[in-house]
């Protein structure tokens, strides 16, 4: 923090940004223990931006047939 605060002010939020751009997970890498241990491993890492891009991405890639069980999915948990 104190590097953060000793730069020239007009230096801070780039320098932030970076910071944060280092801290980020990625992109989900291939699975190692199988495909939900390593999407949930990448998920409880990501930010609240990169869950909702691939959330997103994933999504509108999938058949409109996966598409309506995926949304029953979801309805269903959310009754639950």
């Amino acid at each position: 923090m104190e590097a953060v605060l000793a730069c020239d002010p007009r230096d801070r939020i780039p320098l932030m940004e970076r910071f944060i751009e280092a801290m980020r997970p990625g992109d989900p890498l291939p699975p190692f223990m199988g495909i939900m241990a390593s999407a949930r491993d990448w998920a409880a890492w990501a930010s609240r931006a990169e869950l909702k891009a691939y959330a997103l991405a994933c999504y509108e890639a999938m058949s409109g047939r996966d598409q309506i069980a995926f949304l029953e999915h979801i309805n269903r948990r959310a009754a639950a």
